[in-house]
């Protein structure tokens, strides 16, 4: 009888055992269900950067997520910005050393070829659209509309809205970064500045500081972007870098003690065709530690002017402020500009010049004095570019 109970238990023992191997196993097949924790993106942080990186899985559900409908829907990062009156402050400590610089890339001399033949409802799309520039008769660089505003300090220009432009160097080397944020989804600006598929962009564009301290999720970045025209695809990331330095912040946003931690990296992976970002598009160099009086080029798909207001087709076009810039604090640059929500972390380029392969990208957008023609960002040097690009392998 003993002998019997025991087996009876054994027997039951097995059949809890396999009860149990079969519910892990479907939970496993059917995935997460409402209310358990997802797994986080991973997360290093070390050399005084930190960053997050994507999964192939994941970096597939991107590009299925963002539709050329999810892009053009998406509405730009609040950028940090402050009330007047825009004071210099001179006291956080300067960064100096040896001036550096990376030459700028061209794309792979067959890329437009390959592009049309991966993507070509998008190449019919940007020839249409050239056909009817070209009957209308307007000339490249269109000025804004009234309520993007001028100044004497800077001239400001719709680049793309003219299509015959959308693909030239160095239009093709800038873009929109698209993401999701618990709010939703969001873009920034971003432009390409390796042969190694990687982007700078705005550290706020990435990491949310100080609010909720987290990276946001789901990047993907669409190089020549014009009006939802995607000629080269989109390309999601595989790992974008923060500086520990922007992490750290605590406290009310400030342009003068903020900016110059407030740039980030991303390294990106193939297109939906299989196309690397650089190959595609080329890419601009950078230059560091480089005086603060220069001539910047500003590049990024604003929303807003710098008084707040909507400007005309927001966010649909490539946009340029041209104007030489002056220290706001040390390490902080700014420069003429009536830009200003959606342009965050678009480039601040010296030597742009069309249809050359030239330019050096040495800041990024990073906030703006409300009523203030101006755009701020930091000073490329040895504490920020620096440390981002080698840990990205720029």
């Amino acid at each position: 009888m003993a002998r019997r109970s025991k087996a009876v238990f054994v027997v039951l023992g097995v059949l809890v055992l396999v009860f149990s191997l079969s519910l892990s196993a479907m939970a496993q097949d059917r995935g997460p269900v409402r209310g358990e924790q997802l797994p986080e993106a991973q997360v290093i942080s070390g050399d005084g950067v930190t960053s997050v990186s994507s999964t192939e899985e994941e970096a597939a559900a991107a590009l299925a997520f963002w539709t050329k409908e999810r892009l053009a829907a998406a509405t730009p990062l609040e950028m940090p910005s402050q009330s007047g009156p825009a004071t210099m402050d001179l006291s956080a400590p300067a960064v100096s050393g040896p001036l550096g610089f990376s030459a700028a890339g061209a794309p792979a001399a067959n890329a437009d070829r390959q592009a049309r033949a991966d993507y070509p409802a998008e190449w019919a799309e940007a020839e249409r659209a050239i056909l009817r520039s070209l009957l209308a008769g307007p000339s490249f660089g269109d000025s804004p509309a009234a309520v993007d505003g001028t100044s004497q300090t800077f001239t400001s220009y719709i680049i793309n809205q003219q299509a015959a432009v959308q693909t030239n160097f160095a239009h093709r080397v800038a873009g929109r970064l698209s993401f999701s944020t618990p709010s939703g989804t969001s873009y920034c600006s971003a432009s390409v500045i390796s042969p190694n598929n990687v982007i700078v962009t705005a550290a706020h564009c990435i990491h949310d500081t100080p609010s909720r301290n987290q990276f946001y999720t789901n990047f993907v970045f669409t190089p020549a972007y014009r009006d939802g025209n995607a000629p080269y695809g989109t390309f999601a990331y595989q790992t974008c870098w923060v500086l520990n330095s922007w992490i750290a912040l605590a406290g009310n946003y400030s342009i003068n003690s903020w900016a110059d931690d407030d740039v980030a990296v991303c390294k990106m992976r193939n297109n939906s065709a299989g196309r690397t970002l650089s190959s595609q598009t080329g890419w601009f160099g950078r230059g560091w530690n480089f005086g603060y009086v220069q001539h910047f080029h500003t590049l990024g798909y604003p929303f807003r002017n710098t008084a707040d207001a909507l400007l005309t087709d927001a966010g649909k076009y490539l946009r340029s402020c041209q104007s030489e810039s002056f220290q706001q604090a040390n390490n902080v640059v700014g420069t003429g500009c009536n830009l200003s929500r959606g342009h965050s972390g678009g480039p601040f380029v010296v030597g742009y010049s069309l249809n050359n392969v030239t330019g050096q990208v040495r800041s990024v957008y990073s906030g703006f004095f409300i009523g203030t023609n101006n755009a701020y960002g930091a000073r490329f040097n040895s504490n920020n570019i620096v440390p981002l690009c080698n840990a990205a392998g720029c």
